[in-house]
């Protein structure tokens, strides 16, 4: 199943990577690669904006068409394998997807350390300093008692644990940070409802094994113990005397044929289908046979109006 196994591999595959260009590489294309990032310690150039949304969709593109063989791939399996079997391995395959998904959500978060999107902007690492500020606990019972709001904002710049921020500056816009986190987000985005889609096209096809199971699985029948003969007279005489409903043909006489087919389906015995099918006919030779062989033997079965 090769390409059920490229599919997973495709959807837990680290794209980040793509979209870096080491800085000492020929490919470094100035006009295009002017965004400095420091990823797993190491300095990359990361390609443009336009040219990330490119190759997502080029990703996604393929993405489809795997997922597509995949699905063909099942399908043309399950019709020529045995079902027992095949059901493990869609387990399998679920549960392997689960884990990716687990992976792919960390990277919806690219400012978080758990996500393979995680970097820092070179000319920006002094914003991780505003943090400092954001995260002080603030007495605020310090403050305000002149009812200066200047004070209280001058000394939060004046605690000696940001000393030596002036300022804060960065090449980029609010607006560029803003973008580019939702430019970046957007192919594990992509990925994780492809991956939730696998598994709920996977899990269809698990229900649709046990369905298939279950119609393969052969019903117990009941043993008939007499001869093969006398199965056919005795529900012939059931069915003549009102105890059980046969098949009918469109002028609604009684199909024979069918009728074999049932018992052959409910009982074990050892005759064919169109043998039986003489024995139950009573205009038929075989059954004449029978019905002498039980006559003899005072054999009577009372219509069923009778015995009501």
């Amino acid at each position: 199943m090769k390409s059920v196994k490229n599919l997973i591999k495709s959807l837990r595959e680290n794209y980040y990577l793509e979209f870096l260009v080491d800085p000492n590489s020929d490919l470094v294309a100035f006009d295009k690669h002017y965004v400095l990032v420091n990823y797993q310690n190491k300095d990359y150039y990361e390609v443009d904006i336009e040219s990330i949304k490119l190759r997502q969709q080029e990703i996604l593109i393929d993405l489809k068409k795997e997922y597509e063989n995949a699905l063909s791939q099942i399908f043309l399996k399950l019709a020529t394998s045995n079902s027992d079997t095949f059901e493990s391995f869609i387990r399998f395959n679920i549960e392997a997807v689960k884990i990716s998904l687990r992976t792919i959500k960390a990277d919806f978060y690219i400012d978080s350390k758990q996500s393979r999107y995680y970097s820092n902007l070179i000319d920006n690492l002094g914003v991780n300093k505003l943090k400092i500020i954001n995260n002080r606990e603030v007495n605020y019972e310090s403050y305000f008692k002149d009812s200066s709001i200047v004070e209280f904002y001058e000394s939060l710049f004046k605690d000696s644990s940001i000393s030596g921020l002036d300022h804060v500056f960065s090449y980029y816009s609010i607006e560029f940070h803003n973008h580019r986190m939702k430019i970046l987000s957007r192919l594990p985005f992509a990925l994780f409802h492809i991956a939730s889609r696998f598994i709920i096209d996977l899990s269809r096809i698990e229900e649709k094994i046990r369905e298939i199971r279950s119609l393969n699985q052969e019903t117990p029948k009941i043993k008939w113990l007499g001869k093969r003969t006398h199965i056919g007279y005795v529900f012939s005489k059931l069915a003549q005397e009102g105890y059980i409903e046969t098949p009918k043909l469109k002028n609604g006489e009684v199909n024979y044929t069918a009728f074999a087919r049932l018992i052959k389906q409910l009982f074990e015995v050892d005759v064919s289908e169109g043998t039986l099918r003489k024995y139950l006919n009573p205009l038929d030779s075989k059954f004449e046979e029978n019905q002498n062989t039980f006559e003899k033997e005072n054999f009577h079965l009372p219509n069923i109006k009778l015995v009501n």
